[in-house]
């Protein structure tokens, strides 16, 4: 990855940022990482806890476990990433580190010691920690650690009442840098918004881009395995249930 391409991902970012702006959205973190991406030219940052409150759109949620008593629902981003550029380069896998957590949290108007918390995870496998269940290398998790301890490491102690926990499938997914992550909470979580601004010129420019250089090749190595051909990417890896070859 040279220098233009992390240049042109800094205003791409700030592009987006200033969409959400417009969207009341408070991106200055947005803005920070464009900044930082100018500065050092390294494809590398972190994310802090970026807030967006949920009832900046009317559409989510449809379905919701304490639908007369949950309030204040806010929606917590955090990200820590490692970009590989020679990966990004040539098709192969474009991250040495990755990990996305998205947590929303509440109160409950009948309960004031009550917490209300909802948490997925997104991360890449390290693949020679082994395991045996299915882990593909990107993959989502319902819960996760943020169910049992904050972004500070400490417990959250929360009652879960009839809720059971336990280690969730690991659904395989194709990465994502800080633009599709966002497409992504917008499309899920704040479907009014995503409407508004998916097909705006500017937008669909950049989604289109980052689709392109992200998920293209993460899919075609999947096909290439099923159709036996040559692999960048190790399919196994992405989609560990596949068979053969």
């Amino acid at each position: 990855m040279n220098n233009e391409y992390i240049i042109q991902m800094a205003s791409d970012l700030s592009e987006i940022a200033e969409l959400l702006t417009t969207e009341g959205i408070d991106s200055s973190q947005l803005y920070r990482i464009s900044n930082q991406l100018n500065q050092v030219n390294n494809f590398e940052y972190t994310l802090l806890p970026f807030k967006i409150d949920i009832n900046k759109d009317s559409k989510f949620p449809k379905k919701i476990s304490h639908k007369k008593s949950a309030s204040n629902l806010e929606l917590f981003l955090d990200m820590d990433i490692e970009g590989d550029n020679q990966g990004l380069e040539n098709g192969l896998d474009p991250f040495k580190k990755f990990s996305l957590n998205i947590v929303i949290k509440g109160k409950n108007k009948n309960n004031s010691s009550s917490k209300l918390l909802y948490a997925v995870h997104f991360d890449k496998h390290n693949v020679s920690q082994g395991g045996h269940q299915a882990h593909p290398v990107y993959h989502f998790q319902f819960g996760g650690n943020r169910l049992t301890e904050d972004e500070n490491n400490k417990t959250t102690n929360l009652d879960f009442g009839q809720a059971l926990f336990l280690d969730a499938p690991r659904v395989m997914h194709h990465p994502m840098e800080l633009i599709l992550v966002l497409d992504f909470i917008l499309s899920n979580f704040f479907p009014e918004i995503w409407n508004k601004i998916k097909n705006i010129k500017r937008y669909k420019k950049i989604l289109i881009k980052y689709q392109k250089d992200f998920i293209l090749p993460y899919f075609k190595s999947v096909v290439n395995h099923l159709e036996n051909t040559t692999s960048s990417w190790n399919a196994k890896d992405i989609y560990p249930q596949l068979v053969g070859n």
